[in-house]
C-alpha cells in the first residue's frame, strides 16, 4: 500500500532531522495501518517488513559506554485499536534462557526479558510498563515517580503478547498488542515519550534504545526516547469491564471449641474508563481470599512492624496515595482499611477515580465502607481520602491530600471518633535525574482533647549520578501526629502493657561512592557507603538516639555481592520495656553499643543461589546475635524450592533477665505448568508464635485477567503439633468486557 512503500523514506528523513535538531535524542517513527499483525511472535508479515527500525541498544549494566553485545531490534506499527510491538531479541546460539517462573509480573532484574516504558503524557513523572520473558510470561506495571525506583507490578492490564524462540539462529522475538484502551493517554499529547530495555542474563549485559546511565534505573522516563507519530491514536468511548466473583467455603477454629463457618459469597469489581486518561474503579463486598499470607517476622523491635500491602484492589493505581509522606511517615497505609492480615474486617463496597484531569492536573479520590468489626466491638467505619497533583517545572509536582477516617454508630456519623488527615507536598525532580527531593507538611485532626501538636513536616534532597549518591533529610514528629489510616512507626513506643506517643526530630544523612574495577574479569565495583540518623525531642531540641554506620560492599560482574558494615547506636528506652523471652523489664535508661554485620548474596541467575546474613550487636544491657538464610533451587522455568531460616537470640544479659532464643523457618514451592497454571505452597514455623503455618494456592487464569483459585491454609501450635484452625476457599472471577 502506498504508506508502507513511503515508510522507508520517511524513517530517514525523521532520523535525520532529530539527529539535527535533537541531538543525541533518540525518535522512532510509528507508521499507521488498516492492518491486524498475525501475533505468533514472529515479525515475517510485510508491515513488519517495512517499518522502522530502532538503532543499536547501548549499554546500562555492567558498564554505560559501550554498545550491547546482544543486540535488539524493535518497530512499532499502529491502527484504530492496538499499539504493536514487535522486537528480535538476538542471542547467542550456544547460551540457555535464563527464566525464574512462568508466572505473571516476573522479576525483570532477574531473567531474561523484553520491556517497554510507555509515557503517553510525555511530562516525565509517571507511565506503564509492559515486559515479557522468552516464554511469553507477562510483566506489566505502573512507574510511579518518573521511574526513579523503576515499576510497581501492582497493575494488570489487558494486553496481548506472543513470542517465538529460535535458538538455532541465535535469537528469540516479541510481538506485542497494546490496546489503546488499557493505555492513559489525552488527545491532545501527540508526543509520546518511550523507551525499551533488554535484559540478558547469560551474558550479565542490561541494554536500552535510548542510553540510561550507569546508577539509575532504566525505567527512569527522565532518559526516554520520542515517538513520532503518522496518525496518533485518538480516545474510544466509554469502557466499562466488570469482573464477578464468587467464592465458597468451610473454615474450622479448633481454638474457639471447634467453631465452624461456612462461606458462600458474591462479590463484583467494576473498572470504567471515563476517558482515555481517568478511571473509575469499583468493588463491592469484596473477597481477598486468594492473597497470600504473610511472610512472618521475628519481633524483638521497640516499634510495629512493617508488612506489604497485597491486597489488588488497593495496589492497583494507588501510587498517588501510596507515595504520599515518605518511608517513615505515611500518612496513607491501606493495610489500615479492613485491617488486612490475621484478623481482617470485611469491606461492604468501595470505590476509586485516578487519573490525569489534564496535561497538568492529576486525581485520586477513593471512599470505602466497612461493616463492623466482628472480632471486636469496633462500629462500622468509612475511610476517604483524595489527592490533587499539579506538574510543575518539567518533572516535578506538587500534591494536596486530605485523609478522612469516619466511625458510624447505627447509621450516623460518631462525632466523637474520627481521624483527619490532610497536607501539601512538593516532589522536586530535575530533568536529568541527578536531583530529586520532596518536602511536606501534615496535619492531623483528632477529637477535641488532641487538637494540639499534630504537625509533622520533612524535607530531604539527594544527588545521584553513576559513581556517587549524597542524601540529606529531616522528618518532625508531633505528640498528636495521630494516623489511623496511616504508618509512622517511629511516633509510638512499646511499653509494659501500653503503648506511647514520643514525638521527634530526625536529622539524617546517608551517601555513597562506588569505585569501578574495569581491569577485573570478575569484580564489577567496590561501594564505600555511610549512614546517619539523630533524633532529637520535638520540639525541645533534646537528645534521644543516634545510629552511624559505615558499609563496605563488594559487587561482582555475576550480580553476587559481600557486604560488611559496622554500626554505632544508642537505643533511649523511654518507657519500661518487655521484650519476648527476657524475664525482667528494659528499665527506662539510655544505651549505647555497637554492632558487626557480614551478608552474602549469590548470583541470582544460578540454579542454586541464596544469601546470608549473620550480625552481633549489643542490645540494652545484653548482646544479640542473630542470623537469615535463604537457599533457592530452580529447575527451568517450573520448578522453584526455596528455604528461608531466621534466628535471634537475645544473651549475656544479667542473670535475673535469662535469655531467649526464636527460630522462623520457611519453604516455599512453586510449580508453574504453564504460564497460566499455577501450584504455589508456602510454610512457616514460628516458635516465637508457637505456630506452624500451611498456605496453600492453586490459581488457573483460563481467560484474560480471569482466575479460578483454591486455596487451603492451616496453623498448628508447635506444641503437639495440634490444629489451631484450617480453611478451604475456592474463588473464582471473570473479566467481562
Amino acid at each position: 500500500m502506498p504508506v508502507l512503500r513511503s515508510i522507508v523514506g520517511i524513517c530517514g528523513v525523521i532520523y535525520l532531522l532529530t539527529s539535527s535538531v535533537y541531538s543525541q535524542e533518540q525518535f522512532l517513527f510509528v507508521p499507521s495501518t488498516e492492518e491486524t499483525p498475525h501475533l505468533d511472535g514472529q515479525l515475517n508479515e510485510p508491515i513488519w517488513q517495512n517499518a522502522c527500525s530502532t538503532i543499536e541498544f547501548a549499554m546500562n549494566y555492567p558498564t554505560d559506554t559501550l554498545m550491547a553485545r546482544s543486540q535488539t531490534e524493535v518497530k512499532v506499527i499502529s491502527n484504530r485499536q492496538y499499539l504493536y510491538i514487535g522486537a528480535v531479541c538476538h542471542h547467542p546460539t550456544s547460551a540457555q534462557y535464563i527464566v525464574q517462573s512462568l508466572k505473571r509480573d516476573f522479576d525483570f532484574a532477574t531473567n531474561d526479558g523484553f520491556a517497554v516504558f510507555i509515557d503517553a503524557f510525555s511530562d516525565g513523572t509517571s507511565g506503564l510498563s509492559f515486559a515479557v520473558n522468552p516464554f511469553g510470561v507477562q510483566r506489566d506495571g505502573i512507574i510511579p515517580n518518573g521511574g526513579v525506583r523503576g515499576v510497581e507490578e501492582s497493575w494488570d492490564g489487558l494486553w496481548y503478547v506472543e513470542t517465538f524462540r529460535n535458538p538455532g539462529q541465535g535469537y528469540w522475538s516479541v510481538e506485542m498488542a497494546i490496546p489503546y484502551k488499557s493505555l492513559r493517554f489525552s488527545d491532545n499529547q501527540e508526543n509520546w515519550r518511550i523507551n525499551f530495555a533488554r535484559n540478558d542474563q547469560g551474558r550479565n549485559e542490561l541494554s536500552v534504545w535510548s542510553p540510561v546511565p550507569l546508577g539509575f534505573d532504566v525505567a527512569n522516563m527522565a532518559f526516554s526516547g520520542g515517538l513520532v507519530w503518522e496518525r496518533p491514536p485518538r480516545a474510544s468511548g466509554l469502557n466499562i469491564n466488570l469482573i464477578p466473583y464468587v467464592a465458597a467455603g468451610k473454615s474450622v477454629d479448633r481454638e474457639n471449641n471447634n467453631q465452624q463457618d461456612h462461606l458462600l459469597e458474591a462479590g463484583l469489581d467494576g473498572k470504567i474508563a471515563l476517558s482515555s486518561s481517568m478511571n473509575l474503579d469499583l468493588t463491592f463486598n469484596p473477597d481477598f481470599s486468594q492473597v497470600e499470607v504473610d511472610q512472618q517476622q521475628i519481633d524483638w523491635q521497640r516499634f510495629e512492624l512493617f508488612f506489604p500491602e497485597k491486597r489488588l484492589f488497593f495496589l492497583e493505581n494507588s501510587d498517588l496515595f501510596a507515595e504520599l509522606g515518605n518511608s517513615r511517615v505515611r500518612p496513607f497505609f491501606s493495610r489500615r482499611i479492613g485491617s488486612a492480615g490475621d484478623r481482617p474486617v470485611p469491606i461492604h463496597f468501595g470505590a476509586r477515580l485516578s487519573g490525569k484531569v489534564d496535561q497538568d492536573w492529576r486525581l485520586g479520590l477513593m471512599s470505602m465502607q466497612t461493616r463492623p468489626d466482628p472480632y471486636s466491638s469496633q462500629p462500622s467505619q468509612n475511610y476517604t481520602v483524595m489527592a490533587l497533583q499539579r506538574k510543575v517545572l518539567q518533572r516535578s509536582g506538587l500534591t494536596a491530600f486530605f485523609i478522612n477516617r469516619q466511625s458510624f454508630e447505627e447509621g450516623e456519623f460518631d462525632t466523637r471518633d474520627f481521624n483527619r488527615v490532610g497536607g501539601l507536598e512538593f516532589d522536586y525532580r530535575s530533568a536529568d535525574a541527578k536531583w530529586a527531593g520532596k518536602a511536606f507538611a501534615h496535619y492531623a485532626l483528632n477529637p477535641p482533647e488532641q487538637f494540639h501538636n499534630g504537625l509533622a513536616y520533612s524535607g530531604k534532597l539527594r544527588y545521584r549520578n553513576r559513581k556517587m549518591s549524597v542524601f540529606l533529610g529531616m522528618d518532625a514528629v508531633g505528640e498528636d501526629y495521630l494516623t489511623d489510616v496511616g504508618y509512622v512507626p517511629r511516633l509510638y513506643h512499646n511499653a509494659v502493657d501500653s503503648t506511647y506517643q514520643v514525638p521527634y526530630i530526625d536529622l539524617r544523612s546517608n551517601g555513597y561512592y562506588r569505585f569501578f574495577l574495569p581491569q577485573n574479569k570478575r569484580l564489577d565495583y567496590l561501594e564505600a557507603q555511610i549512614r546517619m540518623d539523630y533524633y532529637l525531642d520535638h520540639p525541645s531540641f533534646q537528645f534521644q538516639e543516634h545510629q552511624a554506620e559505615l558499609r563496605l560492599r563488594l559487587r561482582l560482574l555475576n550480580a553476587s555481592e559481600w557486604e560488611l558494615s559496622i554500626r554505632d547506636f544508642t537505643t533511649k528506652v523511654f518507657f519500661p520495656l518487655s521484650l519476648s523471652g527476657l524475664e525482667q523489664v528494659i528499665p527506662v535508661d539510655s544505651y549505647r553499643n555497637q554492632g558487626l554485620r557480614l551478608s552474602y548474596q549469590s548470583a541470582p541467575r544460578e540454579q542454586l543461589f541464596g544469601s546470608l546474613r549473620l550480625s552481633y550487636e549489643g542490645a540494652y544491657k545484653g548482646r544479640r546475635l542473630r542470623g537469615e538464610g535463604a537457599l533457592n533451587f530452580r529447575a527451568g522455568a517450573r520448578f522453584v524450592l526455596g528455604t528461608t531460616a531466621a534466628m535471634q537470640q537475645l544473651r549475656q544479659f544479667p542473670a535475673d533477665y535469662g535469655g531467649a532464643t526464636f527460630w522462623l523457618l520457611g519453604s516455599r514451592i512453586e510449580l508453574s505448568f504453564t504460564r497460566n497454571l499455577f501450584f504455589t505452597t508456602f510454610l512457616q514455623y514460628n516458635t516465637q508464635r508457637q505456630n506452624f503455618n500451611i498456605n496453600s494456592r492453586f490459581n488457573w487464569r483460563f481467560h484474560p485477567l480471569s482466575d479460578v483459585f483454591l486455596v487451603y491454609t492451616e496453623n498448628y501450635l508447635t506444641e503437639g503439633i495440634s490444629v489451631r484452625n484450617r480453611a478451604l476457599v475456592l474463588k473464582v472471577s471473570y473479566w467481562l468486557n
